[in-house]
C-alpha cells in the first residue's frame, strides 16, 4: 500500500483547480442562503478545505472568497475594516479546519466527532461574529459593547445555524471529496 501523499506535493494545475472549485463552492454557500440573515454554508466549506487540503489552500480560498464577496456583498458596500476582520475570522476558521484535519481516509464519522464539529462550528462562528463586529464598530464609530448587544440576536442565529451546519456538511464533503479525488488521497489511479 502506498503512503499518503500530501496534497501540496501533487500536480500544481490540480492544486489550482481544486482551490478554484472550493472557492466557488464557498461563495455559492455564502450566496445561496442570503435571504436568511446570518445563515450561510461558506464557512463550513472553507473549514473543510483546510481540513482536507491543508492551511495553504485554505488561506488561498479565504483570500479569493473575501475579495469577491467584498465587492459583491448583498448586504452592502465594501467596508475596509469589516473586510479585514472577515479575513481574520475566516483565517481562524481555516486554521481550525487544518488542526482538525484527518489524513486517514478509512475512518468513518462517529457521533462524537460530529458533536465535536458542532462545538467547533459554534466557537469559530462566535469568534467570526465578534471580530467582524469590531470592524463594524470601528468603521461606524459605534461602541463595541453596543454593537455586540444589538447584534446578539444575529450572533445567536449564526452560531446555532453553524453548530448544525458544520456536522451536517463537513462529513459529507469529506467523504465526497475523498471519493472524487481518490488518486490524490491514496496515490493510486481511480478506476472510474
Amino acid at each position: 500500500m502506498e503512503a499518503h501523499k500530501p496534497y501540496h506535493e501533487t500536480n500544481k494545475s490540480r492544486w489550482v483547480a481544486v482551490t478554484a472549485i472550493m472557492s466557488a463552492l464557498a461563495l455559492v454557500g455564502n450566496y445561496v442562503l442570503v435571504a436568511i440573515p446570518n445563515v450561510e454554508l461558506g464557512s463550513s466549506v472553507l473549514f473543510v478545505t483546510a481540513y482536507l487540503f491543508g492551511l495553504g489552500m485554505g488561506i488561498w480560498c479565504v483570500l479569493i472568497v473575501s475579495i469577491i464577496y467584498a465587492f459583491f456583498n448583498p448586504w452592502g458596500p465594501f467596508i475596509p475594516t469589516v473586510w479585514i476582520t472577515q479575513l481574520i475570522g475566516w483565517i481562524f476558521v481555516v486554521i481550525a479546519g487544518m488542526l482538525m484535519g484527518r489524513k486517514d481516509s478509512d475512518k468513518s464519522w462517529t457521533r462524537g466527532m460530529k458533536i465535536e464539529l458542532a462545538i467547533v462550528g459554534a466557537v469559530v462562528t462566535l469568534f467570526f461574529d465578534l471580530i467582524t463586529t469590531l470592524g463594524y464598530s470601528i468603521w461606524f464609530g459605534i461602541p463595541y459593547f453596543i454593537a455586540v448587544i444589538t447584534g446578539s440576536t444575529f450572533f445567536a442565529l449564526h452560531v446555532v445555524s453553524n453548530a448544525i451546519i458544520f456536522p451536517a456538511i463537513v462529513p459529507k464533503l469529506d467523504v465526497t471529496m475523498k471519493q472524487q479525488l481518490n488518486t490524490l488521497f491514496n496515490g493510486k489511479r481511480s478506476l472510474s
